[in-house]
């Protein structure tokens, strides 16, 4: 990734490679003749020194600009953190005190100092916030529009817009999440999910879809969106691909989308075992019990796949109780070390004079251990 100024100097060490490349070669070219005497000594004496100087200037711009270069971005650093220190204090002084802030136009520190009270502020201090960077103009969406710009630079620019949240940046952002390099588009989406409110949230919903990123990345935006998220989640159930539905599955449970719980019960019938564990975790994490899809559940215990009888175990207290604690006492016989935990920490929310039992009395060995080792964590912690 480029920072300013080194694309000067990469061109320069291009060109003194090149430089040194053509006095080589004509050193090779004069030598090669006065070896076969077509020039003579005056000759290839004269070239050699051509050659010498040349590589001499060469290296003194090159040693030169490095120096100059670091003692100039030195300078700058300690500049635009002064001006920074010295605008994130006006600014802060005004926001407290109801005055005005320095006028406008201001230089990019203070937009960083006004992005840093964004981030941080909520509510009407940093509605405030966000009028002030009205005022000030920012270049970050005419960088992304920009031909000319850079990675470095629209990468700068799309975090920038992220953190000033201002939802009528929204439309700058979004062609981002068809960008063909995907750190663009993963930027882009992280950039939008800060901004978009209202329709524009439907709007990045759509856009997801089409972005082809990795469940992850989905998962992330969705999580960004905080309370905006359900439209999304909704969206993503509906029209989404499996990345799309597993990430809007675990952005149910993680953000306590309890409007949308009924409509994770389907996908525990779902193809993709990754998909049906995802719906068994966010059934978990609202405390939504699965009615009418019981033996859906009894029959994820008995999958070959460890991590989906794992959670399965994990939801059986959500069941009817005399159904759940017979299919707790059966799982704790699997040869699973992970099931058997997960049915004896499900059975110690839901009976633990039953965990006791099973503690003393079940038939499996190695339940019956799993069962007193829970009982005994259960009594330190109480």
């Amino acid at each position: 990734m480029w920072r300013r100024g080194e694309r000067l100097y990469a061109l320069l060490v291009f060109l003194v490679v090149a430089l040194e490349a053509l006095a080589l070669g004509g050193l090779v070219w004069v030598f090669s003749g006065r070896l076969l005497g077509v020039f003579d000594y005056p000759t290839a004496r004269l070239h050699l020194l051509r050659a010498l100087l040349l590589t001499a200037l060469a290296l003194v711009v090159l040693g030169a600009y490095v120096l100059v270069y670091h003692a100039y971005t030195a300078l700058k650093e300690a500049r635009d953190k002064a001006l920074y220190e010295r605008y994130l204090s006006a600014f802060t002084e005004a926001l407290f005190s109801g005055t005005e802030p320095p006028p406008p136009p201001w230089p990019e520190p203070a937009l960083e100092a006004l992005l840093h009270l964004r981030e941080m502020l909520k509510g009407e201090m940093g509605e405030k916030v966000a009028q002030w960077l009205r005022r000030g103009r920012p270049p970050w969406a005419f960088r992304l529009k920009s031909r000319w710009a850079s990675r470095p630079v629209r990468l700068e620019a799309l975090e920038a817009l992220g953190l000033a949240r201002l939802p009528e940046t929204l439309e700058a952002i979004l062609p981002y999440l068809e960008h063909q390099d995907p750190v663009l588009r993963l930027a882009a989406a992280r950039a939008a999910a800060r901004v978009a409110q209202g329709e524009g949230v439907l709007h990045l919903g759509e856009a997801l879809l089409k972005a082809g990123l990795p469940k992850g990345a989905l998962l992330e935006v969705l999580l960004l969106l905080e309370d905006r998220a359900e439209p999304v989640v909704a969206l993503f159930l509906e029209k989404g691909g499996r990345g799309e539905v597993w990430a809007a599955l675990e952005a149910i449970g993680r953000l306590h989308l309890h409007g949308l719980a009924e409509r994770v019960l389907p996908f525990l019938e779902a193809e993709d075992p990754e998909v049906q564990a995802a719906a068994l975790r966010a059934l978990a994490r609202l405390g939504y019990p699965p009615l009418g899809y019981e033996d859906v559940v009894l029959g994820l215990l008995r999958r070959e796949e460890e991590f989906l009888r794992v959670h399965a175990a994990r939801l059986l207290p959500l069941l009817p109780q005399n159904l759940a604690r017979r299919a707790l006492w059966e799982a704790l016989k699997d040869p699973s070390f992970y099931v058997r935990r997960a049915a004896a920490e499900a059975l110690a929310s839901l009976d633990l004079e039953l965990l006791r039992k099973a503690g003393e009395a079940h038939p499996d060995p190695y339940g019956r251990a799993m069962a007193a080792q829970v009982l005994r964590e259960v009594a330190w912690n109480s």
